[in-house]
């Protein structure tokens, strides 16, 4: 719903798929703005990983967020000239940037490089640009900046790393990835204290549903039930129940009728 009020699906659908990556923000996010934040959003946040150890102020900022309704401090797809964040919140401690992703790749790159640079060359890089963006949105403040990119557990933090070591993001933004495997597992930890009324469980609920159709959930274990477990050898057998003979001896004749049994 979200996606289609911000423009980002058509009104007649015809860009509507699966793989649409605004979809599943707006559906995601868009329902949580239902749930009070302090419930299940600041959860997810506090599951965010750095690539560098200069997040201590940001984690202290996130975790000592006290916050019921918050409706008014999310944006989706707010418009800037820099880039597209997909997901803007705005506290009083704390701007964070959302970066979602799903089955794409980043929308931008270059070859800028400024690991070993004395001044910072500026990166159209999507997540480097995206990092100008909340800088922009703090300054003059005494907030912190998040940039957190969220995709599939594989890519989260090679792409982080490799930003990271570039040195294109922003010096006054620090830079976290999570990943939706690992938001599963938080909502799932959610459900499990019980903390929810049935109109927030049935929310969650539905999200969780969302993100294992998606193929969002990871591997856990095997289904092998074993009663006693020693130091003996397993042997295990099988039984060869089909046989298939693919070996044709007949003469192919062009625009004969054949039919295989």
């Amino acid at each position: 719903m979200i996606a289609e009020l911000k423009g980002k699906i058509s009104s007649n659908g015809s860009n509507l798929s699966e793989r649409l990556e605004d979809k599943l923000t707006g559906d995601f996010f868009g329902a949580l703005r239902y749930v009070p934040f302090n419930k299940v959003m600041k959860n997810i946040l506090l599951g965010t990983k750095f690539v560098n150890q200069n997040s201590s102020y940001v984690v202290q900022c996130l975790d000592g967020l006290d916050i019921e309704y918050w409706d008014n401090s999310i944006q989706f797809w707010p418009y800037n000239s820099l880039g597209e964040l997909d997901v803007l919140i705005e506290l009083e401690e704390i701007v964070i940037g959302i970066e979602v992703k799903l089955y794409s790749g980043l929308s931008s790159d270059d070859s800028i490089d400024n690991s070993s640079n004395t001044f910072m060359l500026e990166s159209n890089h999507q997540l480097a640009r995206e990092s100008r963006i909340l800088k922009k949105k703090i300054e003059g403040t005494n907030k912190a900046a998040l940039l957190i990119f969220i995709a599939p557990e594989y890519v989260c933090y090679p792409i982080c790393k490799a930003a990271d070591n570039r040195n294109i993001i922003d010096n006054d933004v620090i830079l976290g990835y999570l990943s939706w495997e690992e938001i599963l597992v938080t909502l799932e930890k959610i459900i499990q204290i019980k903390g929810l009324n049935n109109y927030e469980e049935l929310m969650v609920r539905d999200l969780m549903a969302l993100l294992k159709r998606k193929g969002l959930e990871r591997f856990k274990s095997f289904n092998f039930i074993c009663n006693k477990v020693s130091r003996e050898w397993y042997q295990f057998n099988y039984q060869k129940s089909l046989d298939i003979d693919f070996s044709f001896n007949y003469d192919i004749k062009r625009e004969g009728y054949y039919e295989f049994r």
